[in-house]
């Protein structure tokens, strides 16, 4: 019934808005707002609004403007967006699906795509945006057209391409925790009409957030990075392209896992002495984390007829990863824990994408292989023993896919897509526990196994578009998500795994443009019927397990608004509900080993209520230069970090404030800009771990700076 009356009430926002719109006057005003253009339906570029997805798409001004440098920062301009960390791994949840097993073995529920190329492993999600045109976030799954493991959804990230007009710039940054950022790109022709480049560099460095009061630890989640991408654009004539990229990121930093201890311990008074202060940790061991993630991608596209282009994109990807974190999180030599993790991988994907008289399509093939080496070790000195899993994965999967959407009338169009998904995992278990005085192993180590699965799957679409008048466009859906089993990699047990998981999601949405396009209005309600969900849990230390659950049910309803008010001011934001529950999970485990039951419980990273709001505002000086100021304003509910629902390995109801400022020259040939995000320093939580004790990841406190930024 509650389903029904949702339902009803964003279908009545759909007819209110159809009415305006029919109201408003067709000629576009002078405030009109500005026309996004996404790839979303991998068919071609479309309007935002002539889009039938859940999107959102933020343009790189708006980006320069709001001060955003990675994915995380998109949580607070998008709905049902939460972005966690464990260590150097990105956790990505969309209207409250994704996964905190981010090690060898399993993969990430919501994924990212950089310039089309899937980004397989979670150490390479926290890039910093370099030279980026925009950036989609499509909310729901997306398993027709992008596959494996977008069971929530996946976030686009698209860099700007190089063509025959030259550009420079160069941008410097610094703020407080001493950060200083450097960063530009220069692009242009390097054969008139015929062969375009680009250069992008970036070098950042900053203090750590979080204070060690110990002197033999070191303060933590600082940062130190290098990063750059070349591009290569070759047109030798109308019908053909062709964009080689290729791109290195490094960094070398100690990164903030779970650190800070969330209760008094009952052996350490060092670390009691700063309980409840989240700017400080007291740790003895120094924490590392050396990153590197590089790839090379060539993208060909050929227009086969007017009607008809094939497209072809290989790439090519490795990522390394080497950490050292006082996993104990106190100032007593109890626990430390080292991780290694090298993976490669390999794609090619095909797409032919055209029209006939009043049908479009999308027909693909796609071709996945990864290989992953782990070696994560947790030394426990009361023992003097190493716990050290060493597993080796490798996955091969294809997939061939199609869609398509007839033109029924000029105002009513449908749309039906299929892909098949077929994919192996294999996993080779090298487990052992050994003496930290002699090295050598302990009786019955190690345990050598190896195992192997097959996984498939059928994920459809079914799409209905309506349209009422020009500016409004109300569709409905009806998808599948899919995303792959797989191994825990810390298991001594030849006898582990966890299933596929899989989604059917039931959505009705609509985008309005009204008055005279001043005012944008995008919703969206869904209902969600998700089987197997696969959920993580620490059970001891260096020890975590993946369970299925046996099914979830999630409802949701989603508002986005933008307006132009009067000249230069635009007031936005959004307004999101989510009602994520396990609806039948007996066999939980927590802490342990302690099996429980979760049924009725709330999903992890899935708050109640979440909103934003935004006011921009930009003003002239008449020949000498131009201000703009923007505030925004971002708040989620309470959200749990384990499927026990403990208030202690939660995070409640948390607002943030940001702002930027800004002066742009009457040349516009430079800029400087003040920025402050979390300008209230709010204390709160990211993410929680129960490794003897309950420890979290601390959100970023206060930053602000200065950027300046020389435009050629």
């Amino acid at each position: 019934m509650t389903k029904m009356l949702w339902m009803s009430g964003i279908a009545s926002a759909a007819l209110m808005a159809t009415f305006g719109a029919a109201a408003a006057a067709e000629t576009k005003s002078d405030l009109a707002l500005e026309e996004i253009i996404v790839t979303a339906t991998k068919a071609g570029a479309t309007r935002l609004q002539d889009t039938p997805l859940a999107v959102t798409a933020l343009t790189g001004d708006l980006i320069a403007k709001a001060g955003l440098n990675n994915v995380k920062d998109l949580m607070s301009l998008t709905p049902n967006l939460v972005i966690a960390q464990n260590g150097s791994f990105s956790q990505v949840y969309i209207r409250g699906i994704g996964s905190n097993n981010v090690f060898a073995g399993s993969d990430p529920s919501s994924t990212l795509h950089v310039d089309g190329v899937y980004m397989a492993r979670p150490i390479s999600y926290l890039n910093n945006f370099l030279d980026v045109e925009r950036v989609e976030v499509l909310r729901g799954p997306q398993g027709t057209l992008y596959g494996r493991n977008s069971v929530g959804g996946t976030i686009n990230v698209i860099s700007r391409l190089p063509d025959d007009e030259f550009r420079a710039k160069l941008q410097f940054t610094g703020g407080n925790y001493d950060l200083m950022r450097a960063e530009g790109y220069i692009s242009g022709p390097l054969i008139e009409g015929k062969l375009a480049g680009s250069v992008s560099l970036l070098r950042s460095k900053r203090n750590g957030y979080l204070k060690n009061i110990v002197d033999t630890g070191n303060d933590v989640d600082n940062e130190n990075v290098w990063a750059g991408r070349v591009q290569l654009r070759f047109t030798p004539n109308e019908r053909l392209e062709f964009r080689l990229r290729a791109d290195n990121l490094q960094t070398d930093d100690a990164g903030g896992a779970y650190v800070k201890l969330l209760q008094l311990s009952p052996t350490e008074p060092i670390v009691n002495t700063i309980y409840g202060d989240y700017g400080k940790v007291a740790l003895n061991l120094k924490g590392r984390s050396q990153r590197r993630t590089r790839g090379l991608s060539g993208e060909l596209l050929y227009d086969v007829t007017d009607n008809m282009k094939l497209s072809s994109l290989t790439a090519y990807r490795e990522s390394r990863l080497i950490s050292s974190s006082d996993s104990d999180a106190t100032a007593a030599n109890v626990r430390r824990t080292d991780q290694l993790e090298d993976q490669w991988q390999f794609s090619q994907e095909f797409n032919l994408t055209g029209a006939i008289d009043d049908l479009s399509y999308v027909l693909g093939l796609y071709y996945f292989r990864e290989h992953i080496l782990a070696n994560s070790s947790v030394n426990a000195f009361a023992t003097n023993t190493a716990t050290t899993p060493n597993p080796t994965v490798n996955t091969n999967a294809w997939a061939g896919y199609g869609q398509g959407t007839y033109h029924v009338t000029d105002q009513i169009a449908v749309t039906a897509g299929m892909r098949y998904t077929r994919e192996t995992k294999d996993f080779d278990q090298n487990y052992s526990q050994r003496s930290l005085i002699t090295g050598l192993p302990l009786a019955g180590y190690p345990r050598l196994y190896s195992l192997s699965n097959t996984y498939d799957a059928w994920t459809p679409k079914l799409g209905l578009e309506f349209r009422p008048v020009d500016d409004v466009l109300v569709y409905a859906s009806i998808s599948r998500g899919f995303k792959s089993g797989g191994f825990n990699f810390s298991s001594a047990n030849p006898l582990q795994g966890f299933d596929p998981e899989k989604l059917w999601s039931y959505e009705l949405g609509f985008k309005t443009d009204l008055l005279e396009r001043r005012l944008r209005l995008n919703g969206a309600a869904f209902h969600y019927k998700y089987t197997d969900l696969q959920v993580q849990s620490f059970l001891t230390p260096g020890v975590v397990d993946i369970t299925n659950a046996s099914d979830a049910k999630i409802d949701g309803v989603e508002l986005e608004l933008v307006t132009a008010p009067v000249e230069g001011l635009q007031i936005g934001g959004h307004l999101a509900y989510l009602d994520a529950v396990y609806k039948n999970y007996p066999n939980a485990l927590k802490a342990g080993n302690i099996p429980f039951d979760a049924s009725g419980n709330i999903l992890n990273f899935a708050p109640k209520w979440s909103y934003s709001i935004y006011a921009q505002y930009d003003q002239d000086l008449n020949g000498k230069g131009s201000l703009f100021a923007r505030a925004e304003y971002g708040w989620k509910d309470r959200q749990f970090f384990t499927a026990e629902n403990r208030a202690l390995e939660s995070q409640g109801s948390v607002g943030l404030v940001n702002a930027s400022l800004g002066y742009t020259s009457p040349n516009e040939r430079w800029q400087v800009l003040a920025f402050g995000r979390n300008l209230t320093n709010k204390a709160y939580l990211t993410g929680t771990a129960n490794l003897g004790l309950i420890s979290g990841r601390v959100g970023e406190p206060r930053t602000y700076g200065l950027r300046l930024t020389v435009d050629y």
